[in-house]
């Protein structure tokens, strides 16, 4: 009687095992950081504009300081600055937010304007940003921003 109660308890801790390690295995993957992000940038050009700015990423109300370069290639002309707000997704630890971002922004400002981004990096960070600027500077191009953890 004793062998299978014995038996029945190391089956009964292998199926306890297994379940961590499911569970462990799958909540990671699925475990996404809830942030905002805030940018300030400044940008201009003629043909070739080049952006530099900061801002900070803040999440789980903690702020994390960012700065922010790149260049854009395409018709870009004018002058302006822009204030962003929005949200990050598939951030899952803060330093995935580093990175290159890539993504299609359209906007145009003659003393104020909107401006809409959506752009990833190669880690699967998205930022879904909208705000405003005010300048001259009207631009159709594909973002080259770098972000960078200060």
């Amino acid at each position: 009687m004793s062998n299978k109660i014995q038996l029945l308890k190391r089956l009964a801790l292998a199926v306890m095992l297994l379940s961590a390690t499911t569970l462990t295995s799958v909540l990671p993957s699925q475990a996404q950081m809830v942030c905002e992000i805030r940018l300030e940038i400044t940008k201009g050009g003629f043909i070739i504009g080049a952006a530099g700015g900061s801002g900070v990423l803040i999440c789980d109300g903690q702020r994390h300081p960012l700065s922010v370069g790149g260049l854009n290639v395409g018709l870009v002309i004018g002058m302006a600055k822009v204030s962003l707000v929005g949200e990050v997704r598939n951030l899952r630890q803060v330093p995935d937010i580093e990175g290159t971002y890539s993504g299609v922004g359209a906007s145009i400002a003659v003393g104020g304007g909107g401006d809409n981004v959506v752009a990833s990096n190669a880690n699967g960070v998205q930022l879904v940003m909208r705000g405003t600027q005010v300048g001259l500077e009207a631009s159709l191009d594909l973002s080259g921003a770098t972000i960078r953890l200060k």
